[in-house]
């Protein structure tokens, strides 16, 4: 369980975080935008909690520091990270960013990224018919790369609606401005749960990555000490904890 100071750092502001907090005892997480519910559940600058929260605050108690939550835009994460404005960056996939090639900045795999596309009330009825109709508009995370996608994106039978983050992307989908979206198993889960009548279903597995944590060149905490406590983290099953109930829900039929 998180500690009642973690947790109630977690709920500041993000510049009310940095001010108070003292800066020898804390590790800096970077935080996507990006990321929506389950992951990441914010109240306008705050956040309030998520999965990827919890694995921080995990790891922050194995190294005996406090979290502090960095609120970033997705293009500006790799600067910060190289700038050392920030700790670690998870959930991040190694091909995602190939140009880290030093393997002591990569934490053991944490999770499994599973993304797929999803098809709403006015899209394809299956695989037959997405490939015989087009072009299909899909909804899609800006900036985000959808490899298995690339070609039908560059052929013109999906043309991409870009939005800020997962759970936007669900929501233009819902409202039927587009016919296809690409997110997380585990957000459409969430989306699902709190809005059953949606008329959102899988269609198939997009990607499948091993998810890990990136640290900055020079953390506060040596490169060492942060891939042990992470190792760690998922040795002592205590992640897989963490995971259950929202792989559960995101779990294929």
């Amino acid at each position: 369980m998180p500690t009642r100071r973690a947790t109630l750092l977690a709920a500041l502001p993000f510049g009310a975080a940095r001010a108070q907090a003292p800066q020898q005892d804390v590790l800096r997480f970077s935080v996507g935008q990006s990321w929506g519910l389950p992951f990441v559940e914010r109240v306008g600058n705050r956040v309030v909690g998520g999965l990827l929260i919890d694995l921080m605050r995990a790891l922050a108690e194995e190294l005996d520091r406090r979290p502090q939550f960095v609120l970033l835009a997705s293009a500006r994460v790799d600067a910060a990270l190289e700038r050392d404005e920030v700790d670690l960056h998870c959930l991040l996939a190694k091909s995602w960013a190939p140009q880290v090639s030093e393997a002591a900045r990569w934490s053991v795999p944490l999770m499994r990224l599973r993304d797929v596309l999803v098809v709403g009330r006015g899209g394809p009825a299956d695989e037959a018919a997405l490939a015989r109709g087009g072009p299909w508009t899909l909804s899609a995370v800006h900036n985000y790369r959808y490899p298995t996608l690339e070609a039908q994106i560059a052929e013109g039978q999906l043309v991409r609606d870009n939005a800020l983050n997962q759970w936007a992307v669900l929501e233009k989908l819902a409202r039927g401005h587009t016919a296809l979206g690409v997110v997380n198993a585990l957000t459409l889960a969430a989306f699902q749960q709190r809005h059953p009548d949606a008329g959102l279903r899988s269609l198939r597995g997009v990607d499948d990555v091993a998810a890990h944590c990136l640290f900055a060149p020079r953390p506060r905490v040596p490169l060492a000490q942060l891939g042990a406590a992470a190792r760690r983290l998922v040795q002592s099953g205590r992640l897989d904890r963490l995971l259950a109930p929202a792989a559960r829900k995101g779990a294929k039929p």
